[in-house]
């Protein structure tokens, strides 16, 4: 249940909302100086610092910045000096993404060692605290119990990576393909999918005015997949299995858009885009091996292009407009008349970074054929995302002014 009472300082999660974009021009832009060569092999230096400024400067800027506030709304969970505290965190991620980028990008270990200090000890202590404040949290909801699973997956992703970073750097003896694997995994798996999942169990039904989620689904599709995730760790064979819980969530989630009163809304299209295009990658990337036309590094981008970047999309233009609102209504005197989401946060917006979305999506399974298109419309997006929510914020500003 959202308690907005508990939300955080606007300016807390806007924060992490508004650097997003200015990642994903960077990545995209190095990425055209480089196509060839990350088109090539996944393993290629370009190709592994574009996917960490991707996965964690643009994703993650958004997933942190919306898990602050939906685990401080829904369970409560927020700092003691929150603005503080989101200072520090968006700080460090911003210089570790950084540094990461930069060392695997000229294979340095000595920037690689500082991105490991910086990252590992913001981010473990950071899902070490909000774990335990999700773990003692009186919320029973379903959603909660998801957050709790996926800051684990974090936890444990960012395990991995440091564990990687040591056999680059340290030469510690661990196998590295199997640690890489788990570090994939970990991150896909469990950090990213609980994540969306629990915020659409909550954020669906509320702004798309669906039907609540059948409950006994709500409660166990993220147990399920950690499950999931627990037998792949230790039997890898069983990687096709993982298609299962995100096949439930997919077709839960057409489900329910199907009956949203919203039907005109594009948040309703991108998350159903999203979906579909998340449960074809998890079903492709098992036979990645078996099938050798199937390209490693396509597959990748379809989940970041196809899958994340609309349910991303679709997440900002909800969560952005709602905390404005919320920050604009508690500075409203008594009596006013307030205006409603919308005029802060129009809908056709929402529409234009949605049709971006779904051309990047569409055009990057042609990547091989040009690369061009899927970049002038990624860049693109990444200039309309910084407009619209510098715009949104200016609106919500002359809306507490006037």
């Amino acid at each position: 249940m959202i308690n907005p009472e508990f939300s955080l300082p606007v300016e807390v999660p806007l924060r992490f909302l508004r650097t997003a974009p200015w990642w994903l021009l960077i990545a995209s832009v190095l990425f055209a100086g480089h196509a060839t060569e990350v088109l090539a092999s996944r393993y290629h230096p370009a190709t592994l610092a574009i996917v960490h400024l991707m996965m964690l400067g643009f994703a993650g800027n958004i997933m942190l910045g919306a898990l602050l506030q939906i685990s401080a709304v829904l369970a409560g969970a927020r700092a003691q000096r929150p603005v503080l505290a989101g200072w520090l965190v968006w700080g460090a991620l911003q210089a570790g993404t950084a540094l990461l980028a930069a060392g695997l990008w000229l294979m340095q270990p000595l920037l690689l060692q500082a991105a490991g200090a910086v990252l590992g000890v913001m981010l473990l202590v950071f899902t070490g605290w909000l774990f335990t404040r999700l773990w003692r949290s009186p919320a029973v909801d379903a959603s909660t119990a998801g957050l709790r699973w996926s800051v684990a997956g974090l936890g444990l992703t960012v395990a991995c990576g440091i564990l990687l970073l040591l056999v680059l750097t340290r030469g510690v003896a661990l196998p590295l393909p199997d640690v890489l694997r788990l570090h994939v995994l970990f991150g896909s798996m469990g950090w990213v999918f609980p994540l969306l999942a629990s915020v659409a169990l909550t954020v669906v039904p509320m702004f798309l005015v669906t039907p609540p989620w059948p409950q006994r689904l709500a409660r166990l599709l993220v147990p399920l997949n950690a499950l999931m995730l627990l037998l792949l760790a230790v039997w890898p064979v069983l990687l096709p299995l993982l298609v299962l819980p995100v096949l439930l969530f997919v077709l839960q989630l057409l489900c329910s858009l199907k009956a949203s009163k919203r039907g005109a809304d594009p948040a309703r299209w991108l998350w159903a885009w999203g979906g579909v295009n998340l449960l074809l990658v998890c079903a492709l990337a098992p036979w990645l091996d078996a099938l050798p036309r199937l390209n490693p590094v396509l597959l990748g981008g379809q989940f970041l292009c196809g899958a994340l970047l609309p349910i991303h999309t679709a997440m900002l233009g909800k969560i952005v407009p709602f905390l404005l609102w919320l920050d604009y209504r508690a500075s409203v005197p008594v009596g006013r008349k307030l205006r409603h989401m919308g005029q802060l946060f129009p809908e056709r917006w929402l529409r234009g970074l949605g049709g971006l979305a779904l051309a990047v999506g569409l055009t990057w399974p042609l990547a091989l054929a040009s690369i061009w298109p899927v970049l002038v419309l990624l860049l693109a997006y990444g200039v309309a995302l910084l407009v619209v929510i510098h715009r949104a914020c200016r609106n919500a500003r002359a809306a507490i002014t006037g």
